[in-house]
């Protein structure tokens, strides 16, 4: 009969529902190097995580949120982009390709949503008098922070949120929709461009009503993952996921070994789901 382990520690991790595949994949993986090792894997809507209350019930938070406190150190392990998406089949896209959308406008659209016209920023050979219909993500809670700390703006009580599933399915049959969304979900895998359905809205940068190589203008996945490897986006644009665990913690060496150890990090377990990692 085979001897019970009696040594085995249970290391608890708090996760947003969403990454709940790409975790368990990489917890998988990490118990071949720790056999003694149980983790546990609780997911939450990550609005919900919190500093002192969390940390309470939990060894590690895996989060792009930011926890702030001398108690608490992380360990950052996949990054993705912000970015600003459009149907394909949006009547305006050329326009869209050679104009992008500056900040500015930005600012103006997202202060009032629904009420600017596509003709007000741009153009087409139609006559076409359509509103601009803003909806947001509701589970990607860090996201929409820092999408309105970039934007400088509160974000109005009037903007429609769905989620994320929600918003992809209405971009294929709704010509009308602008958002914001992570690009894991926007780059098709297999054929390292963005899905045929949508299109990333260049970002116009000086606000010149054209775009140029230097600006946000990444049509496939290798250059966006370039951009934020390198440090080219706007921080506020790159959602950074972190393992954070408190320095009180009674487990510590065991829990920093694991995650500032490179060789605990299987960057194609991230990498297969679309986040990218240095």
């Amino acid at each position: 009969m085979k001897e019970k382990n009696n040594n085995v520690q249970n290391l608890s991790i708090l996760i947003p529902t969403y990454m709940e595949q790409p975790i368990k994949e990489w917890t998988y993986f990490l118990q071949a190097s720790h056999p003694n090792v149980k983790f546990e894997i609780i997911c939450m809507n990550e609005q919900y995580f919190s500093s002192d209350t969390t940390f309470r019930d939990f060894d590690l938070i895996f989060t792009p949120s930011f926890i702030r406190g001398n108690k608490y150190k992380y360990s950052i392990i996949s990054q993705e982009a912000i970015v600003c998406v459009v149907s394909f089949k949006n009547p305006f896209l050329q326009s869209i390709i050679n104009r992008g959308i500056s900040p500015n406008d930005l600012k103006k659209i997202f202060s009032n949503p629904n009420s600017y016209y596509w003709k007000d920023f741009f153009k087409t050979d139609k006559k076409l008098n359509d509103k601009i219909t803003i909806i947001l993500p509701d589970d990607r809670y860090t996201l929409i922070n820092q999408l309105f700390d970039w934007l400088d703006i509160d974000k109005p009580t009037s903007v429609t949120m769905k989620s994320t599933d929600s918003i992809l399915d209405l971009l294929k049959i709704q010509n009308d929709i602008m958002t914001f969304l992570p690009s894991s979900l926007v780059y098709n895998i297999n054929t390292q461009y963005r899905k045929d359905f949508l299109y990333v809205v260049p970002i116009d940068l000086n606000n010149d009503n054209w775009i140029s190589d230097d600006e946000y203008l990444y049509d496939n996945i290798i250059m966006i993952k370039k951009a934020v490897l390198d440090n080219k986006i706007d921080s506020l644009l790159v959602l950074q996921y972190k393992l954070i665990y408190s320095i009180d913690n009674s487990r510590k060496n065991l829990i920093e070994d694991i995650v500032n150890n490179k060789h605990n990090l299987n960057k194609n377990i991230f990498e297969q789901y679309g986040y990218f990692v240095n």
